[in-house]
């Protein structure tokens, strides 16, 4: 069916709008936020690791694998170390129901994904000598969300709930070690939460009155502001955050890690995007300005190397995953067979 006249319409007059919002935007004034440049650089060894993760529901069982890279980069850009690795496993759909299907699968692939990725992530960076540990997330993906969970989890799915609470586990005691030999750093491309309005002592105004808005918002009228343009972060009167679910459990389970952590936007390159990072621990300005300093030389295009390399390396198509489930599951059906012979 082609778009009709009336959607038409009704996309012109939303994107109306959206510029009127976005003048709105442009007015706003922004007080307690201070963008900290960066000039220099510190030559150090770093350490990177992302995954990408498939799955597909067959009659009975969620089927899913996780495909991981980890590697570590010295200043000017070249490989010092790399190591790949992959899981895969199965859920049953009717344990999987009594949570909700989509929210108990994406809640143990999630686990599985990033306890690969730490894992990758500690033997690359213990072999190389890293001076920074990235990982594409922020700190509370990896410690906070799967606590929240279990326990509504542990009610309905004891075993299930049991398997991510390992996960966890490994997870958490594997970042404690590799905090003692690197700086842990998140990267997260989302910044959508009011972190800076709710929790960090920032102020935005509009006319007179105070308003509250996304971090992306702030950080952007910040940006805007420097000139000329050039890489940095941001400090403000509270960069100092807690873990909101799991403080009390991450404390037992890890002795570097903790409830507290550091939350700023960065910017790696003056055409680039702003990211959010967040390191564990309560940092200052100068420990900041250092990890920026030590990834400027690998963002090229504004983002991290070694996640951006890690990324490429370790993704798994849909067709090869689909390829791999035939070879193994091929008297499997996924529930849809009927319907395409019917259309057919």
């Amino acid at each position: 069916m082609p778009i009709s006249s009336d959607l038409i319409d009704s996309f012109r007059r939303v994107g109306v709008e959206l510029l009127e919002q976005a003048r709105v935007f442009e007015s706003l004034e922004v007080e307690g936020v201070e963008w900290v440049p960066v000039e220099g650089f510190s030559p150090s060894i770093v350490a990177g690791v992302d995954s990408s993760r498939q799955h597909e529901t067959y009659r009975g069982f969620i089927v899913y694998a996780v495909q991981g890279y980890s590697l570590s980069m010295a200043p000017d850009g070249g490989l010092i170390a790399g190591v790949g690795g992959a899981d895969a496993g199965y859920l049953s759909v009717v344990e999987a129901s009594r949570v909700g299907v989509r929210v108990a699968r994406d809640a143990l692939v999630s686990s599985v994904s990033k306890t690969l990725e730490v894992k990758l992530l500690s033997r690359v960076a213990g072999d190389s000598g890293a001076k920074v540990a990235l990982l594409d997330g922020s700190y509370e993906s990896f410690l906070g969300p799967i606590l929240v969970f279990s326990g509504e989890l542990r009610k309905a799915v004891p075993e299930l709930a049991g398997r991510i609470r390992g996960l966890w586990e490994e997870r958490v005691k594997l970042l404690d070690r590799l905090a003692g030999l690197a700086r842990l750093a998140f990267i997260s491309k989302s910044s959508s939460k009011s972190t800076l309005v709710e929790r960090g002592g920032v102020t935005v105004r509009l006319k007179e009155s105070e308003v509250r808005v996304s971090d992306f918002i702030v950080v952007k009228r910040v940006i805007d502001s420097v000139k000329p343009r050039t890489a940095g972060f941001i400090w403000y009167p509270n960069p100092y955050q807690e873990l909101r679910k799991g403080g009390d459990e991450v404390g037992r389970v890890a002795s570097r890690l903790g409830r507290w952590y550091t939350l700023t936007y960065i910017l790696l390159h003056p055409a680039g995007r702003p990211y959010q990072l967040t390191i564990p621990g309560k940092l200052s300005k100068e420990e900041v300005a250092w990890i920026v300093e030590t990834l400027k030389p690998l963002s090229p295009d504004g983002y991290p190397r070694p996640l951006s390399v890690a990324h490429h390396l370790s993704t798994l198509k849909r067709s090869e995953f689909r390829k791999l489930a035939s070879m193994i599951l091929p008297h499997l059906e996924t529930g849809r067979e009927e319907l395409e012979r019917t259309i057919r």
